[in-house]
């Protein structure tokens, strides 16, 4: 919060960057880059050591075979798939996933759900997932906050409400 009042944004962004993966709801992947270089990205900006993490991740997550294709030669789960193993490729303390699994079927957002929390666990990584996907949370046995903002007629928000 220091930072923040005192307006060290360079400071800010060089703790973001290294503490917090994101997951886009549309994978928000580099079009020109591989998926190796995609998921490689925040490890390259923190000038963290090249080593076999990236690969290893690949396998886990069942798109090591793409790794030298572009991100236009995928699917749409296998897309959502590299977003998530660059967010968690550094080992940041949190990682941040907007409706990670909004633009694929049920049974695969499910699989892949699953599949992102247990690498999640396995490497001691927060998660914070913004879901209309309930049952998927639920499934998981993740904890639940909903969120409710209510507005006046004229469109302004009025009150948010955050339970759970």
């Amino acid at each position: 919060f220091d930072l923040w009042k005192k307006r060290q944004m360079n400071k800010l962004g060089d703790l973001r960057k290294q503490h917090i993966g994101y997951v886009m709801q549309t994978g928000g992947l580099l079009p020109y880059l591989t998926v190796r270089d995609n998921m490689s990205l925040s490890r390259s900006v923190l000038g963290m050591a090249e080593d076999d993490s990236v690969e290893s991740l690949a396998r886990e997550l069942g798109i090591a075979r793409h790794l030298d294709k572009l991100p236009s030669t995928l699917s749409v789960g296998e897309r959502q798939r590299v977003a998530i193993g660059r967010a968690l490729a550094h080992q940041p303390s949190i990682v941040i996933a907007d409706e990670p699994t909004a633009s694929v079927d049920p049974f695969a957002a499910e699989k892949i759900m699953a599949l992102f929390i247990e690498l999640a666990e396995e490497r001691d990584i927060t998660v914070v997932v913004a879901s209309h996907a309930w049952r998927h949370i639920k499934q998981l046995g993740l904890r639940r906050l909903a969120h409710h903002t209510q507005r006046s007629k004229d469109g302004r928000t009025t009150e948010t409400v955050v339970n759970g």
